[in-house]
């Protein structure tokens, strides 16, 4: 049997962000003149850790960013991408879809990155799985 997946209306995104992250906040922002759903909340990735404060924007059909909004990211943090936004997983193993629920993904990934992120403050080492990538021009 084959599986046909379909892509969730935006419609469909707010409920499912409704459903299981009740707290974040939803409304439609304009970005490049353009007016793109938005989700502000925070998460706590563990009992110790502090609360960020994070936004998703979903300009479809393009993947969902995620950014922290406070506390501010130390400078040099791993795995964002020019305009710090999350760099979550790799578009190219197809992890995600526009089929997919941003809640069912997105949201814990984003947890999972913040809690990767903390031990990286303390060890230095990130131990996130990571996608290789080619070597960022002008570093040796």
């Amino acid at each position: 049997m084959r599986y046909r997946s379909t892509v969730l209306t935006i419609g469909q995104q707010i409920v499912c962000m409704r459903r299981h992250f009740p707290a974040f906040s939803y409304r439609l922002e304009t970005h490049r003149r353009k007016r793109v759903p938005t989700w502000r909340g925070r998460l706590q990735p563990t009992e110790v850790s502090p609360v960020y404060q994070v936004q998703i924007q979903y300009a479809y059909p393009k993947s969902p960013r995620i950014w922290v909004l406070s506390p501010v990211l130390r400078s040099g943090a791993p795995h964002r991408y020019g305009d710090g936004s999350l760099c979550l997983y790799y578009p190219g193993d197809g992890s995600w879809t526009p089929a997919l629920p941003i809640a069912y993904t997105f949201v814990p990934w984003t947890a999972l990155w913040l809690a990767f992120y903390e031990i990286w403050l303390h060890m230095d080492t990130w131990y996130g799985l990571e996608a290789p990538h080619a070597p960022a021009k002008g570093k040796a």
